[in-house]
């Protein structure tokens, strides 16, 4: 099977979708500023800069050829939206969602005009509002609509890309929220299926479209949430 670059690949989702990507049997090339976790030590990994386009271009060397790329970067900035300067925001958006322009454009010159699949990791925050997260929002607001745009004029040239809008995902960054037993039991309390995302929930959504039995699928949002957002919250009273 043809390879893959992933960006953002120390992460918990993002080291969850290498993991899966390696499980079956898809090479594998990683960008990113942390050095491979000790599991994924033999993953062709670029630590560097993915929002450099030369970087980029070295995971893409190093695979013997690839028609799919993972975009699972993150960025944010946290505070109260009255005192956000539009650096920060710059730098947020330019993270979060304008460094998947270059890779997008690198991963169709190298298929070469064959099929090729895209998956961009958003999140809910993108459709939602929560204070002091503004910057984040955005972000992944605005790598949603490159998503759409890449399916809508690029899809005549092989691509296929789609986003992936995970909800609460137990990660490590996380982890003094769903560690705590009062707060856990709050998060799991809001989603209909009463259990808190893995991060090998959000990968497996990801293989799958980035293998053949999602070949007309592209355009797409894929929530991944529990249901979480799909609640019309009403007064009870």
């Amino acid at each position: 099977m043809s390879g893959v670059v992933v960006l953002g690949g120390a992460g918990g989702i993002g080291s969850a979708i290498v993991r899966a990507l390696l499980a079956e049997g898809r090479q594998v090339a990683v960008v990113d500023i942390a050095p491979p976790p000790l599991e994924l030590a033999d993953v062709p990994w670029i630590v560097g800069d993915a929002t450099d386009s030369a970087v980029i271009g070295a995971a893409f060397d190093a695979l013997e050829s690839a028609t799919g790329l993972v975009h699972c970067l993150l960025s944010e900035h946290r505070a109260p939206l009255a005192e956000q300067t539009s650096d920060a925001v710059l730098s947020v958006l330019n993270i979060g969602a304008v460094s998947a322009l270059a890779p997008l454009q690198q991963l169709l010159a190298r298929a070469g005009g064959g099929p090729c699949a895209a998956v961009l990791v958003s999140s809910i925050h993108a459709a939602l509002a929560w204070g002091g997260q503004a910057p984040y929002a955005m972000a992944k607001a605005a790598l949603e609509a490159l998503g759409r745009a890449a399916a809508v004029e690029l899809g005549p040239r092989g691509l296929r890309c789609n986003v992936v809008r995970p909800g609460f995902v137990m990660v490590p960054r996380n982890a003094h929220r769903w560690q705590d037993a009062a707060t856990r039991d709050a998060l799991t309390e809001v989603q209909p299926l009463g259990e808190l995302a893995q991060p090998d929930d959000i990968a497996a959504v990801v293989a799958f479209l980035l293998s053949d039995q999602a070949r007309l699928v592209s355009g797409a949002t894929v929530t991944v949430d529990g249901a979480m957002t799909a609640v019309l919250r009403e007064p009870t009273t």
